[in-house]
């Protein structure tokens, strides 16, 4: 691994660089706070126990393991690679349930707890998240589809040395799946194109040493992704698609890379 040209600036109160459910939650991508850029690499392991079926519901384990870099500029990654120092590091096991209750109605309840660490100091949280996700194919015509999707979550953190801090979210949005020409790795594919949009019942605090009220309670979403048929396996993962989001709003902002949607 090459080292990277910038440095990670001195910090004073590491705590209030990150939000820990966001670092922990957000996938592989880049964010930014105010004038900090945090680089989020996530891998995002998973191992179905039990395949969904009419009468039973399907069973898999979660356990996403994510490493964050404070201070990530782009540019150097792509001259030097990723910074030999590593800021944070979290892992949230879970476990996630799935079963169609309706033809057109898919439900996803979930559970996950677990934890992150500030390596460069002596910060670390407890991080949990327990939700219910729900899809709803509206109607499809010649292999394209639109479907419903919602997030309904309660989850937060509590950080060492600092109050517990609850926090949840309602999302919603659209999933258009519409079919192309080619292939993917021997695949059909589709492209599937997913506004959302997320509110958060009490605001998501990223405050900074220079800018204690940069606070969210809202965010839009854009995923656009290649759409696999058939999933393929890269690396002894399950994959069903290649994707990119943009999320933000006028205080966070970010872009992330997926491999399954969040929905």
């Amino acid at each position: 691994m090459s080292v990277a040209s910038a440095q990670t600036r001195a910090v004073e109160d590491d705590q209030q660089l990150i939000n820990w459910y966001y670092a922990a939650t957000y996938g592989t991508g880049i964010y930014s706070a105010g004038d900090r850029t945090v680089g989020v690499l996530q891998a995002p392991l998973s191992f179905t126990m039990r395949e969904a079926g009419e009468d039973q519901w399907g069973l898999r384990i979660t356990l996403p393991i994510s490493f964050g870099f404070y201070d990530f500029d782009f540019d150097d990654v792509i001259e030097n690679g990723l910074p030999n120092r590593i800021s944070t590091f979290s892992a949230v096991p879970g476990i996630e349930f799935e079963k169609k209750v309706m033809p057109r109605w898919l439900l996803k309840p979930y559970v996950s707890a677990g934890a992150g660490w500030e390596l460069g100091g002596d910060e670390s949280a407890w991080i949990y998240d327990v939700g219910i996700r729900s899809r709803f194919l509206i109607g499809e015509r010649k292999r394209s589809a639109l479907s419903l999707v919602n997030i309904l979550s309660l989850a937060g953190y509590h950080p060492s040395g600092g109050p517990h801090e609850p926090l949840s979210l309602f999302a919603i949005g659209f999933d258009i799946e519409i079919p192309v020409s080619g292939k993917l790795f021997g695949r059909a594919i589709v492209v599937s194109v997913l506004p959302a949009y997320y509110y958060y019942f009490k605001r998501l605090d990223f405050a900074e040493i220079s800018d204690r009220d940069n606070k969210i309670q809202e965010e839009t979403e854009l995923l656009i992704s290649l759409l696999a048929r058939e999933p393929f396996t890269v690396l002894g993962i399950n994959v069903d698609r290649l994707g990119i989001a943009v999320r933000g709003n006028e205080d966070v902002s970010g872009f992330s890379i997926f491999t399954s949607l969040p929905f």
